[in-house]
């Protein structure tokens, strides 16, 4: 791989952002060395952006929060295979069969998602998602059937906070953020300044919000980052995830600091569950599912060993350790952006030797 032998992939970024597909791309290739290409394209009359741009990253908070997780079950501090009702004795008393760590970070914990429009509108915050998120149900036994979930990752967050006696955010911050070097990755949006790239919103099925008579934009956006999502709430820039990335694909280590032992991230990215194919209308990446992460789907030129994140807002974090490759692709397309990401995916490939 090198930088003039990826200017197609970055051309064809640049082609969707001029077509209007997308409102912007921030781009990044990387591989276990160092960063090998960022760019930001925007079009004429369209926002100011840099390749600096904190932008909303979706369910990419999902690996990183599963980072988070496995570091402190690798240390003893938090069982991955106990019941979260331990921690979480509302579980029990909603009649929930008993469900772990690893069912949430499996996608198989029985639970779907609530609308998350009607909780923004309502204005519910974090306790009001996490009493309707149990109050859902289970629509099957934990471990017999995989469905993709979000809220369950909070569910998590929660008991972790409560078994640690700590925020799940400072958590966050010390097993990952800081060690990574990740100083742009956040839950609190307002932090980012002009550097924030704009988003639109909806539900997690890519339906765009319509908002309300009374509602704004911005009004959507600060309802949404104020319940901190640990399933989809994180901000973060192009480097920062080229520094996460290239940490899994060197075996859990970056800079002489080690966040993951290489046997467990090794089992964190082995596809646990296939959920049938084409199931999500991008043959590429399919429902095919590891512990935190995404697996390649059987049209990807992924190597087997690689292993990916996307986010309804236009994002996807792969890694890829067969090929020394980590690819970042950030826009703001709430849910249209899946054949635009695949576009350059696929031209990314085509750049390896």
């Amino acid at each position: 791989m090198s930088a003039r032998r990826l200017d197609p992939a970055f051309s064809v970024a640049a082609a969707q952002v001029a077509r209007g597909d997308v409102p912007f791309v921030v781009l990044a290739v990387a591989g276990a060395d160092g960063l090998e290409r960022l760019e930001a394209m925007v079009p004429p009359d369209g926002p100011r952006i840099g390749t600096g741009a904190v932008c909303l990253l979706a369910s990419i908070t999902k690996p990183i929060v599963a980072a988070a997780v496995m570091r402190l079950a690798e240390t003893g501090r938090f069982p991955i295979a106990a019941p979260l009702s331990r921690w979480l004795p509302e579980l029990d008393a909603a009649d929930l069969q008993p469900f772990t760590a690893w069912h949430v970070l499996t996608h198989t914990t029985g639970l779907t998602d609530i609308r998350l429009p009607d909780l923004l509108l309502a204005g519910g915050g974090r306790p009001e998602l996490l009493r309707q998120t149990i109050a859902s149900g289970q629509r099957w036994a934990p471990g017999s059937r995989f469905e993709y979930s979000s809220f369950t990752f909070d569910l998590l967050a929660e008991a972790v906070a409560r078994a640690l006696g700590q925020g799940f955010e400072e958590v966050l911050q010390a097993e990952v953020l800081d060690p990574l070097g990740m100083t742009d990755t956040t839950f609190h949006h307002e932090r980012a300044g002009d550097r924030r790239a704009p988003v639109s919103l909806g539900d997690w099925d890519g339906t765009v919000l319509d908002i309300p008579d009374g509602f704004s934009e911005d009004d959507v956006v600060n309802a949404f980052s104020s319940l901190h999502l640990a399933g989809g709430g994180l901000w973060s820039t192009a480097r920062d995830l080229v520094r996460f990335g290239r940490a899994m694909l060197r075996g859990g280590e970056l800079d002489g600091v080690r966040v993951l032992g290489r046997p467990v991230l090794e089992r964190m990215t082995r596809e646990i569950t296939v959920n049938g194919l084409g199931t999500v209308g991008d043959p590429l990446v399919d429902e095919h599912y590891a512990v935190g992460w995404g697996k390649p789907g059987p049209a990807s030129p992924a190597s087997a060993a690689a292993f990916m994140h996307g986010g309804v807002s236009g994002t996807r974090l792969l890694v890829d350790p067969d090929h020394d490759l980590v690819l970042v692709y950030l826009t703001g397309q709430w849910g249209g952006a899946v054949e635009a990401i695949d576009q350059v995916v696929m031209a990314a490939y085509g750049a390896l030797e």
